[in-house]
This record gives C-alpha cells, sequence and structure tokens, in this order.
C-alpha cells in the first residue's frame, strides 16, 4: 500500500472514531456529589436511570447530574451495590438519549474499544485502546464478564462506558474494582444489577447462615477421597431456621465446594454467594463422618 493510501486509510479511521465519540457523548453526564473530583454517568434509560462507580458518587443526597448540553438536573440515589461497585441515580426527566449496548457475546479479545468520561469541569474525554483480557463472571445469578483494556482511565473516567467502534457500550469502567489498572464491568453484570437496585434498593444475595472456620484436611483421608483440595472450612455454627439448617447442614460438617466450584476459605465462599440468588438451589460437597456428602439447599434473601 502507498503512502498515500495508508494516509487515507488512518485519516478516514481517525474520523471514524471522533464520529463515535461525538454520537454517543450525549449519553455520559456527569455526577456531582460535592466532592472534590465529580463522577462519570451513564443514561442507561430515557426514562432518567443513570448508572455510576458507588465510590465515586460518596453522597446520598444533594447529588446534581449535568447532561452534555450543560443542563443541570437534581438526582436521587435508587441505591447502591458495593460488591460490585455499582450505584443506580434517577432523574426526573424523560426522552434522554439513553447509550446503546452491546450484546454480551459480540465483545472478542483483540476489539479496538474507546473509554469515555468527564472528569471535572474539562468536558468530555476519550481514550482508546483493545480488549486485553475477557474474564467470565457471575452476579447475581447472571452469567457475565469482566474486561480488560489497556485504554487509559484517567481520574473520574471510572462510571463511563467503554464503548465499541459502532459506539455501542459493553461495560462500565472502573478504576477502583481493578486496583488502578483498565477493568470494566461487562454490560450484562451492570444490567442485572440495575434491575435488582431498580426493583428492590439493594441487591437481593444468596444467604446460607453459617459461619465457618478455615481447617486443613487429613492428608491421609484426602488422599483416600482423592480430593484435589488441602483446605475446607469447618461449619461452626448453623443458624436456627437457616437455608443451611433446612438443607441439612450439621456442625461439624466441612464445606468443600459449592456447586463443583472448591471452597478453601471464607472469601471463596462469600464469593460463590455473591454469585447466586435468593431462591436459587445449589449443591453442597461436604465432608461427614469421613464420607463425601453433596447437599441440595434453597438460598435465602441476605438480611
Amino acid at each position: 500500500m502507498s503512502q498515500e493510501a495508508t494516509a487515507g486509510v488512518l485519516v478516514s479511521l481517525s474520523s471514524q472514531l471522533a464520529d463515535v465519540v461525538e454520537r454517543t457523548a450525549p449519553s455520559v453526564v456527569r455526577v456531582d456529589d460535592g466532592s472534590r473530583l465529580t463522577a462519570t454517568g451513564i443514561l442507561w434509560s430515557a426514562e432518567g436511570v443513570i448508572v455510576a462507580t458507588s465510590h465515586g458518587v460518596e453522597r446520598d443526597e444533594e447529588l446534581t447530574v449535568e447532561l452534555a448540553d450543560g443542563m443541570r438536573l437534581a438526582a436521587t440515589l435508587v441505591g447502591r451495590d458495593p460488591d460490585i461497585d455499582l450505584a443506580v441515580l434517577r432523574v426526573n426527566a424523560t426522552g434522554l438519549p439513553a447509550i446503546e449496548r452491546a450484546g454480551e457475546n459480540e465483545i472478542r479479545v483483540g476489539h479496538l474499544v474507546l473509554a469515555l468520561g468527564r472528569p471535572g469541569t474539562a468536558g468530555l474525554q476519550a481514550t482508546i485502546g483493545v480488549v486485553g483480557a475477557r474474564i467470565e463472571s457471575q452476579t447475581h445469578g447472571q452469567p457475565g464478564s469482566i474486561l480488560h483494556t489497556d485504554a487509559v482511565l484517567y481520574p473520574g473516567f471510572s462510571g463511563g462506558p467503554l464503548v465499541d467502534v459502532s459506539g455501542r457500550m459493553v461495560g462500565l469502567n472502573n478504576l477502583m474494582f481493578g486496583r488502578g489498572r483498565g477493568v470494566t464491568i461487562g454490560t450484562s453484570i451492570v444490567a442485572a444489577v440495575t434491575e435488582a437496585l431498580l426493583s428492590h434498593g439493594r441487591v437481593p444475595r444468596g444467604y446460607l447462615g453459617v459461619r465457618t472456620q478455615r481447617v486443613a484436611l487429613q492428608e491421609n483421608l484426602a488422599r483416600a477421597l482423592q480430593l484435589e483440595q488441602t483446605r475446607g472450612l469447618l461449619v461452626v455454627g448453623v443458624e436456627s431456621g437457616s437455608p443451611a439448617e433446612k438443607g441439612g447442614l450439621l456442625l461439624g460438617d466441612t464445606l468443600l465446594g459449592i456447586n463443583e466450584r472448591r471452597v478453601q476459605d471464607v472469601e471463596e465462599l462469600r464469593g460463590s454467594l455473591r454469585e447466586a440468588k435468593a431462591g436459587e438451589a445449589i449443591t453442597l460437597r461436604i465432608l461427614r463422618g469421613g464420607q463425601l456428602q453433596n447437599l441440595s439447599v434453597t438460598l435465602g434473601a441476605e438480611p
């Protein structure tokens, strides 16, 4: 390809990307909670629903949303989910330019993406990169993905969208979730949490009702049972009337896994329960009296 042809391709690509940013800009808003650095939000629906990060919206009251045209609207907090670090706001307006969302399976590693944000008073900003990794996850009983991108996320970009080259949202950017790296919460996870917050004001996560402590498994027993783990969770408390009690879990049982996923410490247990939802039947793999057993337990709603 000649130098002139190459330049023409680059000029065309540059113009197309600028068009994408311009077309998507009305769906990206500025959220002002009265703190020093304002946050970015996304117009999720035309009826005034806005999604942002929970850490970016520190206060629950006296919130303001500034639209792309400079109009400022009072906003109320619908709810927040600290686990996913998501907050949902609502403004009293309709006919807003809600962002278009891509299907979960339409984004692949290597796809070109743009990160958009409205940090501070600098107006709309954009950076470019590729999807470097896609990690399958599950939240509130719904499958989804976490995306890694090399698009730079400047302070204040959290809560803004990651969009494809058609301007469709593929996820919500979150600097804190990725501890400073480019991490994006996939659109299907954002949708599941947003729906739960709109319906309940919180995410009703699965509740088991046990107290546990980490224990080492006896080597000879683990070898005899062909276990691929060295630790489990000893059940030291079962709440009266809890799903665990109704499902037959007993004091002294050792919890080894949930739904074929190994559980070796409390954080792994909490992670498994975060991914489930109230009313969902799960299978507990336990060690009781030197024998492996499976218990079916229907989770309750987290108090």
